[in-house]
């Protein structure tokens, strides 16, 4: 399953401006793709950053807890607040549309 992955954080705890942030960032973005290998999950586009203080990532994993792990090691849940939004491409959305009963 595909999943996208929103970390947001405020100005105060941006890298750009929080030297501890910086240096946490600085510490552990060379391994995030190891991090992602070591709890099953593929990342399929990202991370991309912004000047909207949002990190983006697109990564795919058996299942959410996999994905879970990953920010957890990753340490985004120190500094930011993550979403992850279960999503689908667009050709199984498709499929389930064309499977499912229409409400009206």
């Amino acid at each position: 399953m595909h999943f996208v992955l929103l970390a947001e954080h405020n100005a105060d705890v941006c890298p750009l401006s929080n030297s501890k942030t910086k240096e946490l960032l600085l510490s552990t973005a060379g391994d995030v793709p190891g991090m992602a290998d070591r709890n099953g999950v593929k990342l399929v586009a990202g991370p991309f950053v912004n000047r909207e203080h949002l990190i983006v990532v697109i990564a795919e994993a058996d299942k959410a807890d996999n994905v879970d792990a990953f920010i957890h090691e990753a340490r985004l849940d120190q500094w930011n607040q993550v979403r992850v939004v279960p999503s689908l491409t667009m050709e199984e959305g498709i499929k389930e549309i064309q499977d499912s009963p229409a409400l009206f």
